[in-house]
């Protein structure tokens, strides 16, 4: 006989059923809501300057779209270790010595909207005065450690540029490079390479300043891309005055 009142030895469970629930959900593991997300562009930018508190030269840019995959599977393509050692040629311009730089990454994602994550690693480079003489080799080892990171990042081609996706990727460029207004730059020369697969577009502001870019540097693929920024007055002197 049971006592009004008295309670039965049962276990936890059939006596306080919320109980149960509460041990259920605490021991669920909980999905973080915070992440970085996964990687789905890599954005590199290279440029030169003379000195470390002077403009660059010359920017040469990359920008890869990955591949539909699954993250976990991608993870060490995108280690950035990884990436820093296929730009590690930028630093020699064919000499033994490294030259002094700086550098850095930044990873962004965004849960609102189809915004892809991206990483951003970029690197100036010191030539130190004078050193503008060595542009071809500048020219050469940006397109040595591109070339290395397309492999790693499993991308080699692009469809061929088109006449106006060159110009709007130059456009673009040069607003990356040197913070300009991208619609506020006039067309001033175009030429196609076929052969290379490339375009050269000459780009000239309302103050004067000229960028003369080379889309599809690295064997013709479309996201690489090369800008050289001069002055109006830097023309003329290379022409010479009448």
């Amino acid at each position: 006989m049971v006592e009004v009142g008295s309670r039965l030895d049962l276990p936890r469970a059939a006596l306080d059923p919320g109980d149960m629930t509460s041990d259920a959900v605490e021991d669920a593991p909980r999905r973080p809501r915070l992440t970085l997300g996964r990687v789905d562009r890599i954005q590199g930018q290279v440029g030169y300057r003379g000195r470390p508190d002077g403009p660059a030269e010359q920017h040469f840019l990359l920008d890869v779209t990955l591949p539909e995959s699954d993250p976990d599977a991608s993870a060490g393509v995108v280690d950035e270790s990884r990436i820093l050692t296929a730009l590690e040629p930028v630093l020699y311009a064919e000499s033994d010595a490294p030259l002094h730089y700086s550098v850095h990454a930044h990873r962004w994602h965004t849960s609102w909207g189809p915004s892809p994550g991206a990483l951003e690693v970029g690197v100036l480079v010191t030539t130190g005065p004078g050193a503008s003489a060595l542009a071809g080799a500048w020219e050469r080892g940006a397109i040595l450690a591109f070339r290395d990171l397309l492999g790693l990042l499993g991308r080699r081609t692009t469809p061929p540029v088109s006449r106006d996706a060159a110009v709007l990727r130059a456009r673009q460029s040069a607003a990356t490079a040197y913070a300009v207004d991208p619609d506020a730059l006039s067309l001033s020369a175009e030429e196609h390479h076929p052969a290379e697969g490339s375009w050269t577009v000459g780009l000239r502001s309302r103050q004067g300043d000229e960028y003369d870019v080379v889309v599809g540097l690295v064997d013709g693929y479309a996201g690489s891309v090369r800008v050289r920024h001069t002055t109006l007055s830097e023309v003329f002197d290379s022409v010479g005055s009448e």
